[in-house]
């Protein structure tokens, strides 16, 4: 699902993102990607998102070398990942129907696919009763739910979350971390960014620690550390 080939980025001659990163997450797999700040954590999802270009190496995801892909096709490709982000980037004036409803409609989803799919997918993630409330009204818990609903209404098979629970207490958490869970049992790949040390020694899945834009350690069933 996501190749890095000898990644390098530098974002002049004194800063380094990644250096030489070689990376492989087959389809399905749930893979932490952990360092302390400013250890290669951005750099590598916004370089998967094709925000950046990589300094140097090759970047595939789902088999398409990011490297010969089109302008024209980088929106479709962003589109087509599951991004979930700590600050929960939802729209302050729509619904929580309406900002679910966002994701389907700007990848050209008929309106009667999106009113079935909508209802479905807040059910999934325990917001059924609340779809008419504005973001506001709800819980930071209850937002970052709303934010992962937007993320796998159109069934990714790639979903990257960049520190989800980092503005929410360890129940709450918990909860996210059980919903990436359960997305992840249905095939989709889930890649997560955070510093919960731990939740990530809970959870006992594959670990890869950046540091200062190197990888240190890759390991399935790790810990922090």
């Amino acid at each position: 699902m996501i190749r890095f080939e000898n990644v390098t980025k530098t974002y002049d001659p004194n800063i380094v993102g990644l250096k030489d990163v070689n990376v492989h997450i087959e389809r399905g797999e749930f893979a932490f990607l952990v360092g302390h700040s400013g250890s290669g954590k951005s750099t590598f999802i916004r370089l998967l998102l094709k925000e950046f270009e990589p300094t140097k190496g090759s970047i595939a995801v789902a088999g398409r070398n990011l490297g010969r892909m089109r302008r024209a096709a980088v929106p479709h490709h962003r589109r087509s990942i599951g991004c979930v982000f700590q600050d929960f980037k939802l729209l302050p004036n729509r619904s929580v129907a309406e900002n679910v409803a966002y994701a389907l409609r700007v990848t050209g989803q008929p309106v009667r696919s999106i009113r079935r799919k909508v209802p479905e997918i807040l059910q999934l993630v325990g917001l059924g009763e609340k779809m008419n409330n504005l973001p506001d009204e709800l819980s930071a818990g209850e937002q970052q739910r709303v934010s992962v609903a937007r993320a796998f209404v159109n069934h990714p098979s790639l979903l990257v979350a960049d520190e989800p629970t980092g503005n929410l207490d360890p129940d709450t958490s918990v909860g996210i971390m059980q919903l990436l869970y359960r997305i992840n049992r249905t095939g989709t790949t889930v890649l997560m960014a955070t510093h919960d040390r731990e939740m990530v020694d809970k959870m006992r899945k594959r670990v890869i620690a950046l540091e200062e834009g190197s990888v240190v350690r890759d390991e399935d069933k790790g810990l922090y550390r």
